[in-house]
């Protein structure tokens, strides 16, 4: 379907001219619709109230009058509460009067009444849909309105309104406007009167009426009035960006007022009946917020849980006649804070248009917008102010929620404590909820709320800037500039009442109205700050923190109170979330320590938080130490006064009570435990404090103890002993636990200073004494330290003996005397007792003491024959133990009278002095050298003896004896001494000259440091310095060498196989290198030169030698080797090649040396310098054949009887020339043909494989390279059908050729060949050998050549039988890469033999043939092509022979029989009349009357007569044939007549037949083509049927039997088949391989003319059959006898036109078996199929009979051009 234009559619009808026809409505439906909008509740009051505003009116009274119960009597008793009881509860609604004193109404107003859908154009006024006046059709069915001096009444008539207006007179005329509404169902109860109370006091909220009473029947029910107090501007902040996100409006200015309700109503509205029913108390009339306040109240206690709940609590029984009092009055007021916005407004021009098209009027270019909030003074308890008195404004304060105001109150809440008044925001249908949905609306609306957020901004400002007036005034009358929280306490619950207004709740039911006032109350400020009440009075956001209790002593820093943290924590979290009111930070509380130092308490409170934060890791490192870096603290004393000043970035350390006394002095470093006690150990670690180590402590006491400005005199430990009695037990009592480390640093600071107190006053601790030293009576004691562990003190070095010096100047000393007369003298003490005596008091010497004693010469030695040791006193460390071995060896021995035992104390003690128990192995080595030097023989070999018997016992293993450059060690066989590193153990050493220690001290030699051998880096410098003269020499230095194989590593052994050291006496002789005639010149070589044993190859090209098995393996180490590599003997034969040559003396032996290098050429390869001197040294060898005259007795062409060929061969064999020569002087022989012909003219390289690779590998050129052939072609042959199936045969044997072969070898494939290589008959070909370089060449006749011409390779072949061995020999070079001729002669047999005989050899012929196959499906696919390309043609015709008959409909018709296998018409048969106009432009053929007229007639024409005649002499000549094979069958089998006089004639078929058409038969013979199918059996047997033709009675279809089995497959794919007689099979393909292939070859071109399967066309062989073909269900089968008595010899002959007769002859066989497919006997059908497929297909059998024709007449080259390029192999 096509695309209609709507809009010129619509166009055209709308100017069609037809007659217009208006919609109808129907107004109750259209009303009732509308109304089920305004669902909301006191829908009829608010539209009535509004339009009163509207009206300017101040005033509205409005009345409900009641019908009394007609079942509930009225009560009889006169009490007027009673009465108005059961008015409440019995009565029901009759009418609704509502009179307001505002403008009456103009005509305008009084037309728009009537109007649907117009409301007041006004865009200052409520109401945009013009239907607010139809809600008061929801009570009421006929209102009515009187205002002024008309009146009018609404009336229905069915589904119709209708109205009718009335001038009143005078009498009747008000100025008030009344609405009369009479109940349409006059049963509803009483409303519930409190919630209608409610509802007025919030419409009277923002509507601009004054006063609203309500009126029952006669009582007065309720009265509100409103008071507003003159306005107040208020200044808009600067920081407030007043313009909404959109552009769309700005607030221009904001005016507050406050305002007074006042509510009075009886106690009737609170009262509740208790069988109350009424509709107005369902669900309507359910208000959320009095449901939840009173759910909250019941949870807080409170009395006011609902309606009359609210003033009834059943709790009071005092109250209850009270409460039933329903007559009397109460009276309640409220104050309200107002702030009304006027608002610009500024929309584009199609903005308005939008607006005004969805509200009907356009928006206002300014409006108002109000924010409502309760006072301060609203939410205190009050006398007026209690809950019961609140409920009627219970909607008029936002306690929890503000709402929407649009006049009235809407569903939708603010999300604040506050009201939000906005007459221009658009409203939904029914008035209770925002539109946002339609996109403009949408958009007026959300820039509505965002101006109502930034008003809600104004508002809280100016609240703020009134209580920071407040304050400041306060802070002013006290004559104060700062602001204390003082000042601001009495403010907090105001504040937090403010605050709590301006906390944004989620809205209802759209959440998107609160959030667009909240974004934009939040984000209207341009500085993105907000005024808040802090400690420090109002103040920007920004400088206000939020403070936690921990911080308290931050008092400067302006927090949040936490009365507003706590009563406005909403408000408060709403700044901590946007960020505009942050924790006390870091920066905060540095900046606040930098202004001020801490006092004693806040540096607590400080220590306690910041270690806390320190702790907890809420702080890190680097702050912590930027808080201690600027904090500063006054320590104060008790009583407040300062004593000096804590820098918090000096303290690093704490002290520990338990380890040191808190009372004691303290360095400035460590904070004072008052500060710390408190708090834990970890916390101050996490300020990277560390307690004060005892060490620390007592370094700043002795260090300071002279600083009167830290330490007072008191205080100094070095002069007050008192101190230092308090001090020193602090340092022994945790002496024990410190390391040894903090021991020595304090010992080291202590040993020097007065710290000990003595009897003779403060003493070093190394002068005082221990009091148990009473040697003598004046030494200074230490007193006073009783609590002071001695070890501690004797670690100070505190003495426990009695100091050295003064014992020795009072004991040792010979003149000591005493002094003092009271003193006696003191006896001389020896070096035994004074021994005896220290050894007593050991452990108290100190060790200092013990240092001077070993230093001390205080011993004598024993008097011996050395003179020097008489009288002198010794060090303890030079003498040695009494002992006679010692003694012997006259070593200084100490004198000790008596027996002196070494584990006594005193031996022990004198051991730690130093006293030698043996003598050092330096010492014994000393005292040998001295004495073989002194001549003292005998005290040479005592100390030889003492150091080897002692050797192991007094460690002297552990020296090195070697490093002794002394010489004291006798030589063998000399009077002389020798060092330990000039003397050696083994015999070997003599070799080099070096000294053999004496044998006797061989067993100990590694005790004094000789080797067994000398170096073995000298003894190889003296073996290249001086080589052995002769072999017994060189063997005996390598033997020794060959002990020490394991010492020569590779730097070693390179040396040494470098190094001229192997003696040899080159000669011509091979029998001895050392022959006994000694004056032979020896010559020496190097090891890597020479090779060990014997070698008859290479003998006498290197040099071998042999010294015995030890000697030869050490010469193999340093590189000589068994024989030499490949590599050497290359290089020798490069470098000397002539010498090797005359060495070797036979060609046949230096052959050998070149095969050996032949198997290593890749080795050779890698040594490229070596290869590159290979292809260029004459050192290759070369034959030259030089032929020998032949015997004289013998001519030339002679040849004798008796003796045989091999020995003629060999008489007349010619001589060969050996020459060395370089790699490019030789050729290799790939061409025996033309060596024959050249070999006296060329330098033939070895006819070897291995050697020509070597030769090649080198660069010698083939001799087909250097032979150029011009090949010389005659004219082409007539005849091109050998040339046709050679070329073919070579393609199919090459692929069995090129199997085998190695890849390498093959030059081009036969994929190559099928691209490039073509066949040719020529008459004759000459062919011309010319050697490059040597000026030789050679003519002769060839029976083959291949030649390059411009369009790829040609073999030419001369006529005649084919030469096959030409033709190979001519390929192989084509194909292969120096191709052998064993080669030729394969490639030859191949050729000859077809395949058969080929896969009985055993060759694998699978391939070709499975090629073959391959083909065949190709052929087959496209043969599927063509044949759908016919099918689509015959459509397309089918398609214009159907058009051409329609057109013919009119014409007349003729009756025509059906043709078999057409499709009947469509049509009735009495509608088809066959067409015969003889313009028409296809013919429609008929059924022939005779089965031959058509053929005859084609046979005629096509010229075929003759061959149709001559076929009459075969079939006699078959019939005979068969005669004599068989018996001849009975008469009874003949077939009858082939045709019967009684034939009925078809003019007698009364039924019409319809015309064929042309595509019906086309269609049908392509179907009888696709029909054929292979054949997929091996056998066939098929059983002999005899038809009878209905259509001629006396005609009989007989169908001969067939008993067939498979016997191969042929070239072309076609299976044969052989019938079961003939018994060898094998031998019917052997001896007709040829004729079967050609059969198939004409078989497969017949098939290709139909786009037959060729699959489906088989051969079989039959002698004994009468069938020329048979159709087996699809599959075509054709006798081979046939075709080999009729039309083989002729195809054999050859010739032009020889395959044209057979091709015609089998195509028509073709069609009459592919008729079958349609007809299956043989009908005048079959012959009506069997014409039709030989007029269709016939030209494709002319073409392809041309294109025979054409094949035998292609010229490749033209005659007697020559080709430079022809190979000629």
């Amino acid at each position: 379907m096509s695309d209609i234009d709507f809009n010129a559619l619509k166009a055209r009808t709308l100017g069609s001219g037809n007659d217009e026809e208006a919609v109808t409505v129907n107004t109750r439906a259209l009303i009732d619709k509308v109304l089920a909008r305004y669902s909301g509740e006191w829908t009829v009051l608010r539209e009535l109230l509004q339009n009163a505003a509207d009206a300017c009116a101040s005033s509205v009274t409005i009345k409900f009058e009641t019908i009394p119960s007609t079942s509930v009597p009225a009560p009889t008793e006169a009490d007027p509460s009673a009465s108005l009881k059961h008015v409440i509860s019995h009565h029901t609604l009759k009418r609704l009067i509502l009179t307001n004193n505002g403008t009456p109404f103009s005509p305008n107003d009084w037309a728009r009444l009537k109007r649907i859908a117009e409301g007041n154009p006004d865009e200052t006024k409520i109401g945009a849909f013009g239907v607010g006046f139809y809600s008061v059709f929801s009570d009421c069915e006929e209102p009515f309105v009187s205002s002024g001096s008309e009146a009018i009444a609404f009336y229905w008539k069915e589904n119709a309104l209708f109205t009718r207006r009335l001038k009143l007179g005078e009498s009747d005329s008000n100025p008030n406007t009344n609405f009369v509404l009479d109940y349409r169902n006059t049963t509803s109860p009483v409303p519930a009167l409190l919630p209608l109370c409610q509802f007025l006091a919030s419409a009277l909220t923002f509507v601009g009426l004054k006063s609203v009473e309500l009126w029952l029947d006669g009582w007065k029910l309720l009265h509100l009035s409103k008071k507003v107090a003159p306005s107040v501007k208020i200044k808009i902040p600067r920081d407030v960006e007043t313009k909404t996100g959109e552009g769309h409006m700005t607030v221009s200015g904001v005016i507050q007022e406050v305002a007074q309700m006042d509510a009075t109503w009886m106690e009737a509205v609170s009262w509740k009946a208790p069988n109350n029913t009424s509709r107005f108390d369902s669900s309507r009339h359910y208000d959320p917020t009095s449901s939840l306040k009173s759910f909250f109240s019941r949870l807080t206690g409170s009395s006011s849980t609902g309606h009359s709940a609210k003033t009834f609590n059943p709790g009071r029984a005092s109250n209850q006649e009270a409460q039933e009092d329903l007559i009397s009055t109460r009276t309640s007021s409220v104050f309200l804070h107002i702030n009304t916005a006027t608002i610009n407004t500024s929309i584009v021009s199609s903005f308005a248009r939008e607006l005004e098209r969805a509200t009907k009027k356009p928006p206002p270019k300014m409006t108002t917008l109000a924010i409502l909030t309760t006072s301060y003074s609203s939410q205190e308890p009050g006398e007026n102010n209690s809950s019961k008195n609140a409920d009627i404004f219970a909607s008029v304060l936002p306690s929890r929620s503000g709402r929407i105001f649009i006049g009235f109150p809407t569903h939708q809440t603010t999300g604040l404590n506050a009201h939000i008044s906005a007459p221009s925001i658009i409203p939904t249908v029914e008035r209770e909820s925002i539109d946002l949905n339609a996109w403009w609306v949408r958009t007026w609306n959300l820039e509505l709320l965002r101006a109502a957020g930034i008003v809600c901004r104004i508002a809280f400002s100016a609240e703020m800037s009134s209580l920071n007036n407040r304050i400041r005034a306060g802070v002013n009358q006290l004559g104060r500039s700062n602001i204390r929280m003082e000042d601001i306490t009495h403010l907090l619950p105001e504040a937090v009442h403010t605050f709590n207004q301006f906390v944004f709740r989620e809205s209802t039911p759209t959440s998107k109205v609160g959030q667009v006032i909240e974004d934009s109350f939040w984000t209207c400020s341009k500085n993105a700050t907000i005024e808040v009440l802090s400690t420090s009075g109002i103040l920007p956001c920004h400088q206000v923190r939020i403070a936690h209790k921990d911080l308290s002593f931050m008092g400067s820093i302006p927090v949040i109170p936490d009365e507003l943290m706590t009563g406005a924590k909403d408000f408060v979290k709403r700044l901590a979330d946007f960020g505009l009111v942050t924790d006390i930070n870091v920066s905060d509380i540095i900046k606040e320590l930098e202004s001020h130092p801490l006092t004693s308490k806040q540096l607590e409170e400080f220590l306690s938080w910041v270690t806390k934060k320190a702790s907890t890791r809420d702080i890190d490192i680097p702050t912590v130490r930027s808080l201690l870096r600027v904090a500063v603290a006054n320590d104060e004393s008790p009583g407040g006064v300062s004593s000096h000043v804590i820098v918090l970035s000096d303290v690093n350390s704490f002290v520990n009570p338990n380890k040191i006394p808190a009372e004691l002095p303290m360095p400035l470093s460590v904070m004072p435990f008052k500060y710390t006690k408190n708090l834990p150990r970890h916390s101050l670690e996490a300020l990277q404090w560390k307690e004060l180590q005892i060490s620390t402590w007592i370094t700043w006491l002795v260090e300071n103890a002279k600083n009167r400005g830290l330490l007072r005199p008191d205080q100094d430990i070095t002069q007050a002993a008192s101190f230092a009695t308090q001090v020193l037990p602090v340092l022994s009592k945790q002496w024990d636990s410190l390391d040894i480390s903090t021991k020595g640093t304090l010992t080291g600071l202590l040993r020097n200073t007065t710290i000990i107190p003595t009897k003779s006053g403060m003493k070093r601790p190394p002068e005082a004494y221990f009091p148990s030293v009473r040697l003598f009576d004046d030494l200074p004691v230490v007193t006073g330290l009783n609590n002071v562990k001695e070890k501690f003190l004797g670690a100070l070095g505190v003495r426990k003996t009695v100091e050295l010096n003064v014992i020795f100047e009072r004991l040792l000393n010979k003149d000591d005397k005493s002094t003092d007369e009271k003193t006696p003298t003191l006896k001389m003490w020896s070096h035994v007792d004074l021994i005896k005596y220290l050894t007593s008091v050991r452990d108290d010497i100190p060790p200092e003491d013990i240092q001077k004693l070993k230093q001390a010469k205080i011993c004598t030695a024993v008097a011996n024959e050395n003179p020097n040791l008489d009288g002198k006193r010794y060090k303890v460390c030079d003498l040695y133990v009494p002992d006679e071995s010692l003694k012997a060896l006259e070593l200084p021995i100490l004198y000790w009278p008596g027996k002196f035992s070494p584990s006594s104390p005193e031996g022990r003690f004198l051991s730690l002095l130093g006293l030698k128990s043996f003598p050092a192995a330096q010492e014994v080595l000393q005292l040998m050298a001295w004495a073989a030097t002194a001549d003292k023989a005998k005290l040479r070999d005592k100390a030889m003896a003492y150091y080897i018997t002692h050797h192991i016992s007094n460690g002297y293993v552990n020296f090195d004896a070697s490093t002794v450059n002394m010489p004291y060690l006798p030589i063998e066989g000399q009077n002389k001494l020798s060092t330990p590193k000039h003397c050696f153990t083994d015999e070997g050493a003599t070799l080099f000259g070096f000294d053999l220690l004496r044998r006797d001290l061989w067993p100990h030699a590694s005790k004094f440091g000789v080797s067994q051998h000398p170096s073995l880096s000298a003894c190889i410098d003296i073996l290249v310095s001086n080589p052995p003269p002769s072999k017994k020499e060189a063997r005996i230095l390598f033997e020794y060498f060959a002990k020490r194989l394991g010492e020569i590593n590779s730097p070693r052994s390179e040396r040494i196989g470098q190094a001229h050291i192997v003696p040899v006496i080159r000669k011509t002789s091979n029998s001895n290198l050392f022959p006994k005639d000694k004056s032979s010149p020896v010559t020496h070589i190097a090891p890597r030169d020479c090779y060990l044993g014997e070698s008859e190859d290479y003998g006498n090209i290197f040099d071998f030698v042999d010294f015995g098995q030890e000697a030869n393996l050490f010469l193999l180490a340093c590189g000589s080797k068994r024989e030499p590599t490949k590599t050497e003997v290359a290089s020798m034969l490069v470098k000397e090649p002539a010498m090797i040559s005359a060495k070797l003396q036979t060609p046949e032996k230096y052959l050998n040396l070149l095969r050996s290098l032949a198997e290593s050429i890749p080795l050779l390869k890698k040594n490229r310098d070596l290869f590159r001197e290979m292809k260029t040294a004459p050192f290759l060898l070369a034959s030259r054949e030089l032929p020998s005259k032949p015997t004289a007795s013998r001519k030339p062409d002679e040849k004798l009887i008796d003796i045989d060929d091999e020995t003629y061969e060999d008489d007349t064999q010619a001589i060969k020339e050996w020459q060395l020569v370089k790699a490019h002087d030789a050729i290799i022989i790939d061409d025996y043909s033309s060596f024959s012909l050249f070999k006296q003219n060329i330098l033939a390289a070895p006819q070897e494989e291995l050697l020509e690779h070597l030769y090649v590998a080198l660069g010698t050129p083939c001799l087909s390279e250097l032979v150029e052939e011009q090949a010389r072609c005659g004219s082409l042959a007539p005849d091109q059908r050998v040339a046709v199936k050679l070329q073919k045969q070579i393609y199919e044997r090459s692929r069995l050729f090129l199997h085998d072969l190695p890849r390498d070898m093959i030059k081009h494939d036969t994929k190559w060949l099928e691209r490039n290589l073509s066949v040719q008959v020529v008459q004759s070909i000459s062919l011309r050998r010319t050697l490059k370089g040597h000026h030789a060449s050679h003519v002769e006749q060839r029976s083959a050549v291949v030649m390059q011409t411009q369009t790829g390779w040609v073999l030419s072949m001369a006529a005649g039988r084919p030469n096959l061995y030409q033709v190979s020999q001519a390929l192989v070079h084509l194909i292969l890469h120096r191709p052998k001729l064993h080669l030729t002669l394969t490639l030859e047999m191949l050729l000859k033999t077809d395949l058969l005989e080929l896969r009985a050899r055993g060759y694998n012929v699978e391939r070709i043939l499975r090629q073959k196959a391959a083909e065949a499906r190709m052929e087959e696919i496209k043969r599927q092509q063509q044949l759908e390309e016919e099918l689509k043609q015959i459509q397309e015709n089918e398609v214009a022979w159907r058009k051409g008959q329609q057109s013919e409909q009119s014409q007349d018709h003729h009756e025509q029989q059906l043709m078999p296998g057409d499709f009947p018409s469509s049509s009735p048969p009495h509608e088809r009349k066959p067409s015969h106009n003889a313009a028409s432009s296809e013919a429609t053929p008929t059924r022939p009357k005779s089965g031959r007229g058509l053929f005859s007639d084609l046979t005629r024409r096509f010229g075929l007569e003759d061959f149709a005649r001559s076929n009459s002499p075969v079939q006699s000549a078959m019939q005979g044939l068969r005669d004599r094979r068989h018996q001849p069958s009975s008469s009874s089998d003949a077939p009858p007549p082939p045709y019967t006089t009684n034939e009925p004639d078809s003019t007698k078929n009364p039924n019409p037949q319809p015309v064929t058409s042309p595509h019906a038969l086309q269609s049908n013979l392509m179907s009888a083509i696709q029909a054929c199918r292979p054949h997929g059996s091996t056998t066939l047997y098929s059983r002999g049927e005899q038809n009878k033709v209905v259509e001629t009675k006396s005609y009989c279809d007989e169908r001969p039997s067939h008993d067939l089995v498979f016997a191969a497959d042929s070239t072309s794919n076609i299976r044969i088949f052989v019938a079961k007689t003939v018994n060898d099979r094998s031998t019917f393909l052997a001896a007709n391989s040829n004729g079967l292939n050609a059969f198939a070859s004409i078989l497969t071109d017949c098939a290709s003319v139909f786009s037959l399967r060729l699959d489906s066309v088989n051969i079989f062989y039959d002698p004994a059959g009468q069938t020329i073909a048979f159709n087996s269900q699809g599959s075509i089968f054709c006798n081979y006898l046939y075709f080999q008595l009729l039309h083989q010899p002729r195809m054999s002959s050859g010739g032009p036109g020889c395959r044209d007769e057979p091709l015609v002859y089998w195509w028509v066989i073709f069609c009459h078996e592919l008729a079958h497919n349609l007809v299956e006997d043989h009908s005048s059908d079959h012959s009506f199929y069997t014409e039709g497929f030989v007029g269709q297909y016939f030209p494709r059998v002319a073409r392809k009979i041309v294109e025979y024709t054409a094949s035998s007449t292609t010229a490749a080259v033209p005659p007697g051009v020559s080709s430079p390029a022809a190979t000629g192999k």
